[in-house]
């Protein structure tokens, strides 16, 4: 059953991909001119960035719910957004002219955010997810800051990075697809003791999972993915809180179930979301983030009635 539906969901993202590159992808040899730099310029590397983007976010997500224990966690409730968002208005603020600034910046601060939390792992993770929620509002203060001293010309760009933006994009598209490849596989790896993790710590000792050991490797992984896709497409919510829900609904607890169904299916639902906000109010195009949070919050709340 596990495998049927993994194969439908894997036919219906490439269904998607295909509809999302437009009708020219099911003839591509045909596009010439500028139709030709339409479709492999600019549709076709969106495309693929919001797919690889959607997936690290829906696996992060599904490893921090592991982590923390806790359902309501996703790649941002740590405050990494937060940091990555002023590290990325700093680096326009130090360069304004470099294309490389703000995504240098909000790499930067990622990982800041991801090693101030780091310093409350210890504590267990209830303090850690507590630590992370005050930590984001501390990052939401300095960020305002920044913007009250952001020059006027600088105020749209980052604003519209970070509401999420796919467009401009500065991470190669192919290290992006590395990444998911690697991200999935790692999780993989892990899949088993992720299993006896969730039947809670002592009874994972028991069967002979290092939960200490697990913890780090999972809070480094999570927080590397999590920066890579800040620094990507900027601050894009709820993918991964709502997607590995879903997935759980549709394909059971087991981890090696999920997380292939979680990077599919955070990708599937990203990608969609771009499509529709690229062409709701064509030529105009609404932010992602915006739209994702619009996608989220019902499906999450609709989650919260059922388990209810």
């Amino acid at each position: 059953m596990l495998r049927w539906g993994a194969l439908l969901l894997a036919l219906a993202a490439c269904l998607l991909l295909g509809l999302a590159v437009g009708q020219q992808w099911m003839n591509p040899l045909d596009a010439t001119g500028q139709d030709a730099v339409i479709l492999w310029q600019l549709r076709l590397p969106r495309v693929l960035v919001a797919f690889a983007v959607g997936g690290l976010l829906a696996l992060a997500g599904a490893w921090f719910q592991v982590l923390l224990g806790n359902p309501l966690a996703e790649p941002y409730v740590l405050g990494v957004a937060g940091s990555a968002s002023a590290g990325a208005v700093t680096g326009l603020m130090i360069l304004p002219e470099s294309a490389w600034a703000m995504s240098l910046g909000a790499f930067a601060g990622a990982w800041i955010g991801i090693i101030a939390v780091m310093l409350f792992s210890r504590l267990g993770a209830s303090r850690m997810l507590l630590a992370g929620v005050v930590l984001a509002a501390f990052w939401s203060a300095i960020l305002a800051l920044l913007l009250a001293l952001l020059p006027e010309q600088g105020l749209f760009r980052a604003f519209a990075w970070m509401m999420g933006d796919l467009s401009h994009s500065d991470v190669p598209v192919p290290v992006l697809l590395l990444a998911w490849a690697i991200a999935l596989s790692c999780g993989l790896m892990l899949s088993r003791s992720l299993d006896k993790l969730l039947l809670g710590e002592r009874h994972a000792e028991a069967l002979g999972v290092n939960v200490k050991q697990l913890r780090t490797r999972l809070l480094w992984l999570a927080s590397a993915v999590t920066a890579l896709s800040v620094t990507a497409a900027g601050t894009i919510g709820f993918v991964g809180l709502v997607v590995p829900h879903l997935m759980r609904l549709i394909f059971g607890s087991l981890h090696k179930a999920v997380l292939p169904a979680s990077a599919i299916g955070g990708g599937l639902l990203l990608l969609l979301a771009d499509t529709t906000a690229r062409t709701i109010i064509a030529p105009a195009e609404l932010p992602v983030g915006v739209l994702t949070a619009i996608i989220g919050v019902p499906v999450f709340l609709l989650l919260l009635l059922r388990r209810g």
